[in-house]
């Protein structure tokens, strides 16, 4: 039987990010490493995401500014009210006390001196009042700029992301080794997961064989086979057995058993006993 020399694996290229085609950067047949550009791809409405995602975390940070500058404006101005009742409750205090003691002497109406009293009260309750204030937006403060930081801080995750895909725009080679098949043109609009060449790893091959279905029941994994090559003979064994029966022939893969033949390639045709 005659078989042809594949490499043992061979991995698909496919691009996670849809695009046109930029730029062609490698050939089919030359030698690649796992991280190199082979097809750098363009995407407009990834463009657009991006510059709207930078426009919006752009407003957020300015209205947290905002914000900010207005609530720190609110704390000294609730601040400057503390003080000044803080003011009015010692004068009223005073004056009660004052008023107090003059009741007491008989010097003044007890109108005059309940009055103070009650100025004392109210002075003291205004205080008690703007402090709860103080209190509560201090605590509503802390909340919504812990909000707005964690809203700022997913929207700065979300443009990674964005800028990730970006990246994904540049296709690369997901392994070391030869590029088998590349089938895309200049312009061309690739999709999302869309297979355009697949790279072989040249570490090792196998040779693919079409037999005859006559001899299917007689074919399975471990039978062994020899075969020529520059007066030199080389063994195989079957690895691999495929069941689907086309045009009269199955599919079976060999695995070389010891040496290699010298300046083996893919696509070599080899004849085996």
């Amino acid at each position: 039987v005659s078989g042809q020399v594949q490499p043992m694996t061979t991995v698909q290229i496919s691009p996670t990010e849809g695009g046109n085609v930029q730029r062609i950067v490698a050939e089919e047949g030359s030698k690649v490493n796992a991280g190199d550009v082979i097809v750098e791809l363009s995407n407009e409405n990834l463009d657009m995401q991006i510059l709207n995602s930078e426009a919006e975390l752009a407003e957020k940070e300015n209205i947290l500014r905002n914000t900010l500058i207005s609530m720190e404006q609110q704390k000294l101005s609730v601040r400057q009210d503390k003080l000044t009742l803080q003011i009015e409750v010692r004068r009223a205090k005073r004056t009660y006390e004052q008023n107090k003691a003059l009741y007491n002497e008989k010097l003044i109406a007890k109108e005059e001196y309940l009055k103070a009293a009650e100025d004392y009260e109210l002075a003291k309750d205004k205080l008690e009042l703007v402090m709860d204030r103080e209190r509560q937006d201090s605590l509503y403060r802390s909340t919504q700029v812990s909000q707005m930081h964690e809203s700022l801080e997913n929207m700065r995750i979300n443009m990674a992301m964005i800028r990730r895909r970006k990246e994904n725009l540049s296709v690369k080679a997901p392994i070391s080794g030869e590029l088998g098949l590349l089938d895309v043109e200049l312009g061309q609009s690739v999709a999302a997961g869309s297979k355009i060449g697949q790279i072989n790893n040249l570490d090792s091959y196998k040779i693919e064989a079409q037999i005859d279905e006559h001899y299917i029941d007689r074919i399975v994994p471990g039978l062994e086979a020899t075969f020529e090559r520059q007066n030199e003979k080389y063994s195989a064994s079957i690895r691999k057995v495929y069941p689907e029966v086309r045009d009269g022939k199955f599919k079976a893969d060999f695995r070389f058993e010891g040496q290699q033949p010298e300046n083996i390639r893919a696509g070599q045709t080899y004849y085996m006993n």
